[in-house]
């Protein structure tokens, strides 16, 4: 695990080394360890090192191929580099080190950008092609590791694996991008390819860009849903007997390959369903006694140490649990604005950093759970959305209509907002109001923080489109993809990254193995998601391991209780933050709508946690990176 950053000059410029040297070492946190440069006029790679594979001198970048006309910047991991390795011995390249990062130089040398699809793993890598004078950059299928880029026509191209280093170039406007604010309000991030500093872009998950002279930069897609998965989809409709088995193997093979490391290792455990199968097959894979982390909150509604205690002491495996208190978790408040460069509206940010630090005191490198809700179906509103489908073939919209009326009435926030989801015109119009953020701020705050006059946009609409465009699937199929392809790169893997890169920790996902992920989507739906059934062949698979009792309980997630903090111990500098004069800054918001939600907040009118948290995030950050930027320092 790393941190990149180059250069490409189509001025005829030489780059400049010495803002090279400043711009690599604002990744300093993602790679402590080791630090390398390479600069050949217009051209400059530098790399920050977090050594896990081959710690020798050997495995630093850039690194080069035998003839040094291919030269490359890696940040991740390749799990299945032996045999690539071995393939391309058997072509006749020379490796000087045991890397997967060497693997990845001879790869392209071999198949060119076609190597990019070989590949089982999680990366951003940058790749300078001296023969054809190309710079090309690439990102991993699910989108794991991140990589930005600026490009400024006839004069440079500049990329790095965060926004902070290209805030060091004078090249690169510090300048909010107003379009991405109101996605980020929208959304809780912003999404791909856009980011939120005007003219920088992110390479999207399953693709590389490709610069080459004075041309536009090019983009291609090497994998994707759409085109890699669903026309791949079995004729004959598979057994739950035979998925289980099958899908068993699969991330047998997959949580192997994440356990080879030349550093200690763990995994994070919450006692979900996720984590605990992760941390079932480490332990039935491992020679050593397998270690694993847990938080607890002394809020008893939001603490689940004790299923985490339980499904350790189970499977017999070594847990380290730390109870955290709202003044422990609120100390990482300045530290989540650093790791963040780029807003994402999820405060599960706060306790994630807190056991990303638990663990890197222990281990350099822990596996999670990250991907299986979203390719399994482990989300309530996955079930809602089926039953949906189901009752509005029955039932008249116009009863529905009622029904959503009388949603108010009820006291339970998720049950009311599932009710008032009840007049969706369909299923895919029901998904768009659901889901993470959306759901919380669709139907209440969205309304009021934009101008009276701005044009009005809908994201439950957005993703309503996005599911018609799939009308050979289910919508709750459908939108598990959304999920997938969007929620999950642009915030839930954007916040395992940067809480563990900000303490120099590597974190491996399982499920994101790309056989996991493609037999997943090939499955019927009814073996994931079924009536009020969630993730029905993990199930069955962690049923091999732990006992019922451990297993079927209601899903809590992995969160904080902000609301409460925001009425005692961050009320007044959420008062603060989101003051008339600091909301006008931003030249999006209205300051009197944002206003309003403070006050309904206060008095209990309504529950704007999730849409307050993303303002005062927001705040925070422009204070950081935008007006008085801490840490990022210019060099000409």
């Amino acid at each position: 695990m790393c941190g990149i950053v180059g250069a490409l000059r189509l001025d005829s410029t030489h780059v400049n080394g010495e803002w090279l040297r400043v711009a690599r070492d604002c990744l300093t946190h993602r790679g402590p360890d080791d630090a390398g440069m390479h600069l050949e006029g217009g051209l400059g790679l530098a790399h920050r090192r977090l050594s896990i594979i081959d710690l020798s001198e050997a495995g630093r970048m850039p690194m080069t191929n035998e003839t040094g006309d291919v030269w490359a910047v890696f940040n991740g991991e390749i799990y299945n580099f032996p045999a690539l390795r071995t393939e391309l011995e058997g072509h006749g390249h020379v490796f000087r080190s045991h890397t997967d990062s060497e693997v990845v130089v001879h790869a392209y040398e071999q198949w060119g950008t076609d190597s990019f699809a070989r590949y089982d793993g999680m990366f951003a890598v940058a790749i300078w092609d001296r023969k054809r004078r190309r710079l090309v950059l690439a990102r991993d299928i699910a989108g794991e590791k991140p990589l930005y880029y600026f490009h400024k026509a006839n004069k440079v191209v500049l990329f790095a694996s965060t926004i902070s280093p290209l805030l060091t170039s004078p090249e690169v406007p510090r300048v909010v991008d107003p379009e991405a604010l109101r996605l980020y309000a929208e959304f809780g991030f912003v999404p791909e390819t856009r980011s939120i500093i005007e003219g920088v872009q992110k390479v999207a998950p399953g693709t590389f860009v490709v610069f080459e002279d004075n041309q536009a930069p090019v983009r291609h897609t090497y994998w994707s849903f759409k085109d890699s998965v669903l026309p791949n989809r079995p004729e004959r409709e598979v057994t739950l007997d035979q998925a289980t088995d099958h899908l068993h193997e699969l991330l047998r093979s997959s949580v192997r390959a994440r356990l080879v490391a030349d550093v200690p290792l763990g995994a994070f455990l919450s006692g979900g369903i996720d984590s605990s199968l992760v941390v079932a097959l480490m332990a039935e894979t491992s020679a050593r006694t397998v270690r694993t982390f847990t938080i607890g909150f002394r809020e008893a509604a939001f603490d689940e140490s004790e299923y985490a205690h339980r499904v350790a002491k189970h499977l017999g495996v070594e847990n380290t649990t730390m109870v955290v208190s709202a003044a422990d978790v609120l100390r990482e408040l300045d530290s989540i604005t650093h790791a963040f460069d780029e807003p994402m509206a999820d405060y599960s940010a706060l306790p994630s950093l807190a056991v990303a630090r638990l663990a890197r005191r222990h281990v350099t490198v822990a596996l999670t759970g990250d991907g299986a809700d979203e390719a399994f179906g482990g989300y309530r509103y996955y079930g809602a959305t089926r039953l949906f489908e189901k009752v509005s073939s029955i039932v008249p919209r116009v009863v529905r209509r009622q029904i959503a009326r009388a949603a108010a009435l009820v006291p339970d926030p998720r049950v009311r907002r599932a009710l008032a989801r009840s007049s969706s015109i369909d299923a895919a119009a029901y998904f768009g109001r659901s889901g993470f953020y959306r759901g919380a701020t669709a139907s209440s705050g969205l309304l009021h923080i934009f101008p009276p006059d701005s044009p009005r946009h809908s994201p439950a609409d957005t993703v309503a489109s996005y599911v018609r465009s799939f009308p050979h699937l289910r919508a709750t199929e459908a939108g598990m993809l959304w999920d997938a392809t969007h929620t999950l790169p642009g915030a839930w893997l954007a916040k395992v990254d940067r809480t563990t890169m900000a303490v120099g920790l590597e974190a491996r996902a399982p499920f994101l193995d790309r056989r996991v992920l493609e037999y997943a989507f090939q499955l019927p739906l009814d073996h994931r998601v079924r009536g009020q059934q969630k993730k029905i062949v993990l199930k069955r698979v962690l049923a091999r391991y732990l006992p019922t009792e451990l297993i079927e309980r209601p899903k809590q997630g992995f969160t904080a209780p902000m609301r409460t903090w925001f009425a005692n111990e961050l009320r007044a500098e959420l008062y603060d933050r989101l003051s008339p004069a600091r909301v006008a800054r931003f030249g999006v918001f209205d300051p009197a709508g944002v206003q309003k939600l403070l006050r309904d907040q206060t008095s209990g009118a309504a529950d704007h946690t999730q849409l307050l948290w993303a303002l005062f995030h927001l705040d925070r950050w422009y204070d950081a990176y935008i007006e008085s930027p801490k840490g990022i320092s210019s060099a000409a």
